[in-house]
């Protein structure tokens, strides 16, 4: 259990990182490799880069795997 939630931290620093880097690796993990029971936990940021010109799209297109 501490492992996924090592990893949701992980990805929550990563989805909130300036690095543009760090945010697409973030989302295509999301997206293609995080069980979908686990991606509930990033709502939240995720809908945040929805506000962002730069993130819009991909955020919208994890959220509505979610």
């Amino acid at each position: 259990m501490h492992r996924t939630e090592d990893r949701i931290a992980l990805l929550r620093q990563a989805l909130r990182s300036p690095d543009v880097w760090q945010v697409s690796a973030a989302l295509a993990y999301v997206a293609e490799k995080l069980e979908p029971e686990h991606r509930a936990a990033l709502v939240p940021d995720l809908v945040e880069l929805c506000a962002s010109p730069l993130w819009a799209s991909d955020a919208r297109e994890v959220l509505e795997r979610i």
